[in-house]
């Protein structure tokens, strides 16, 4: 069997996956169970070691190790540490990672030491937006666990990165390394940009520092990036194993051209991804698409049989073997699947072109390095597509089109900008501004088509349905083991099919039920809230908050649960930055304000605002709402309310106010009022079902994570 690695590789990949959905006790014991079955196989039956049932047995046995590693991880690693939620930390650290947000904002972090001497990464937000990797940082103040919030699942994304306790500095002191090899990469590329942004001031020059850089970077408009990723392209601003695979394949088809030996060719691709590693700042998806990379093509160089399954499995089981929860990391997942599809899926798919070409023609094909990127570009693109649908809001059905119609015109154009970028480091800016001019006639086109075709109505799908992430993680499993046990082409591809199909149907029949009640969810961060009432036809939306954080968490809640159209908004605070951002997303709903000139305001407590049987009643400071029989108080300041009965009161306040309720939402994590003790209360508001005058808090499911 010429693919034990990549045999055990899956196997252990798809339990770490499977268990990242699942809870402690049932990933526990399924993989108790994988781990008996192929014990028990190989050790009792003992199978021919080249049949499928040795295969599929050895699967199961990596399968149930990384179900069990994973579950071993999170209860023995995680909440060790997390057990230190609420003390106080006070050292020096170095820092490992930073993201700027402004001159005077960035997020970083470090490895601490604690007084008993165990390690953690941990991760805080700093007042000093130059800092770089190598800067020494002396800390003080309160470590805590992130938690997920409706505004970002903290807890998940810190946990993929191996982070688990986030710092609130009391005092920060940092010593700056200007010298260092990280600042100057800084002043790169805040050069790089400056340059482009002079002779590309448009968001096609944002797309080219995006290209380049990486979104962290570009400044794009919400417009102009909504469009990208509508329409399948937006992975060309996230650096990662899309842009890494791209590079190798150029690298690789060019080597090609060249007739260059075999470590030539290896030389010239880990070159050509040093720099791009080197230009994208060394994030943890570029290094993961480097080391990934890297060892795809040395394949080649290093072993018997070129096999990049092989070596892409060795790689991820490497970069998840100390960090386990960074198989759901979107860095580690769209690395993974964007050089699958170009290391594992274009060589095949361009010698197959090849062949159908070379046969109508009746000789060899000229041009095999342009095929060869090309087809790199379209595979890894359509590789990406299940991760895409786990790690983002929506899930591009026309990803594989655009990707096939966009890709020559996006390539050529990060092709240009990388060589744009290399040449900023001399003094002539002129020379690398007509580069960029250049690469930004490319990326008009490109933008064009984008925002064509993702307004397109059929162009994408929300995925956030409850269902829609553990049949992802189905679909993913099923196609590994059947192109791991299944010899016959067809018998996989159709295997694949009926997995995919079988899915979509799923997640479509769970869509299309009606729901026989009013949903009502709370979204919060602990600093004010967004209200959304849907009934599967319309939803509402009431913005407590009125910034940028509330309405992107608003605009993502609804396309990921698919809430149906939305009909009304009300925008209670800074109405004049919230409003303009939901009429631009939402041009048929109406929409109320403060100063709505219409006599629908929030301080005349004769005004009643009505919408498909949502009722909302304006008082001074507070505001009822009606829905399907029940009525919410949400009391926005000190006040006195209406004397009666509410199914839930929300506090978006800090004063103490009576009100008397069955349910209490505090979405103020600073409130300071009393509430009754025998009263249910969520902190973080949820999501709650009313039908026929009775509210409850909608069941979880609890076999999910």
């Amino acid at each position: 069997m010429t693919r034990k690695a990549a045999v055990l590789g899956l196997g252990y990949l798809s339990g770490l996956l499977a268990a990242s959905f699942l809870t402690l006790w049932l990933s526990c014991t399924a993989g108790g169970i994988l781990l008996c079955f192929g014990l028990t196989v190989l050790l009792v039956i003992r199978p021919e070691r080249k049949g499928r049932l040795y295969a599929f047995s050895a699967a199961a046995l990596c399968c149930g190790m990384g179900m069990l590693y994973y579950s071993g991880y999170d209860a023995f690693v995680y909440e060790n540490i997390a057990a230190r939620n609420g003390t106080h930390f006070e050292g020096k650290a170095v820092i490992r990672d930073v993201r700027a947000y402004s001159d005077n904002r960035a997020f970083c972090t470090a490895r601490i030491a604690f007084p008993d001497g165990k390690k953690a990464d941990i991760g805080w937000y700093s007042s000093d937006g130059e800092l770089a990797r190598g800067d020494i940082a002396v800390i003080a103040g309160t470590l805590r666990c992130p938690e997920n919030t409706s505004f970002f699942d903290s807890a998940d994304h810190y946990r993929s990165r191996n982070i688990f306790l986030l710092l609130d500095p009391d005092s920060e002191e940092y010593t700056l390394n200007e010298n260092s090899l990280f600042h100057k990469l800084k002043n790169f590329r805040a050069k790089t940009a400056a340059i482009v942004r002079k002779y590309v001031p448009s968001d096609e020059g944002e797309l080219i520092i995006g290209m380049i850089f990486g979104s962290g970077e570009w400044q794009i408009s919400s417009q102009a990036e909504k469009a990208l990723y509508r329409s399948g392209v937006g992975h060309i601003a996230s650096v990662s194993g899309m842009h890494m695979a791209v590079a190798a394949g150029i690298a690789a088809g060019l080597a090609s051209a060249l007739t260059l030996s075999k470590r030539g060719k290896l030389l010239l691709i880990t070159l050509v991804c040093a720099l791009f590693a080197l230009t994208a700042d060394m994030g943890i998806s570029v290094m993961r698409a480097f080391v990934m990379t890297i060892l795809v093509y040395s394949a080649e160089l290093f072993r018997r049989h070129n096999d990049p399954l092989t070596s892409l499995c060795i790689a991820a089981v490497i970069l998840t073997a100390g960090t386990p929860f960074s198989v759901r990391s979107a860095s580690f997942m769209l690395s993974f699947s964007g050089v699958f599809g170009a290391a594992v899926l274009a060589p095949q798919l361009t010698e197959i072109v090849k062949r159908s070409i070379e046969d109508r023609m009746g000789s060899k094909m000229s041009g095999i390095g342009l095929l060869s990127a090309l087809t790199t570009a379209v595979c890894a693109s359509a590789a990406v597509i299940p991760a895409s649908a786990l790690c983002l809001d929506e899930l591009s059905v026309i990803a594989p089109i655009t990707n096939f119609l966009l890709s020559p015109l996006f390539t050529s154009a990060m092709i240009i900008a990388m060589t744009g970028a290399v040449c900023a480091l001399l003094p002539f800016s002129w020379l690398s501004g007509g580069l960029f001019l250049g690469a930004g006639a490319l990326c008009r086109p490109t933008l064009w088509a984008a925002e064509k075709l993702g307004s397109l109505p059929f162009a994408y799908l929300p995925s956030g349905t409850r269902i829609a992430a553990p049949v992802i993680m189905l679909v993913i499993i099923t196609a590994g083991a059947a192109m791991l046990i299944m010899k016959n082409r067809s018998a996989v591809f159709l295997t694949v099919s009926a997995a995919v199909f079988t899915g979509a149907v799923s997640i479509a029949v769970y869509r299309a039920v009606p729901a026989e009640y009013t949903k009502i969810s709370i979204l919060t961060e602990g600093k004010g809230c967004v209200i959304i009432i849907s009934d599967g036809k319309y939803s509402s939306v009431i913005d407590l908050m009125g910034n940028k954080g509330s309405v992107k968490a608003a605009e993502r809640y609804i396309t990921r649960n698919d809430t149906g159209t939305v009909g009304l908004i009300a925008v209670l605070s800074g109405a004049e930055y919230a409003a303009p951002m939901y009429k631009a997303e939402y041009p048929h709903a109406g929409l109320i304000t403060e100063d709505t000139e219409n006599g629908l305001t929030y301080t005349a407590e004769e005004n009643i605002i009505r919408f498909d049987g949502i009722i909302i009643y304006p008082h001074k400071d507070c505001f009822v709402i009606e829905a399907s029989g029940v009525k919410i108080l949400c009391v926005q300041r000190k006040c006195t309310p209406p004397d009666e009965h509410y199914d839930m009161c929300i506090y978006d306040c800090i004063a103490d106010v009576t009100a008397e309720a069955d349910i209490y939402a505090v979405t103020e994590k600073r409130y300071k009022g009393r509430v009754p003790a025998s009263a249910q209360v969520y902190m973080r508001g949820g999501e709650f079902a009313a039908k026929d005058g009775t509210l409850m808090k909608e069941e979880e499911r609890k076999w999910l994570r």
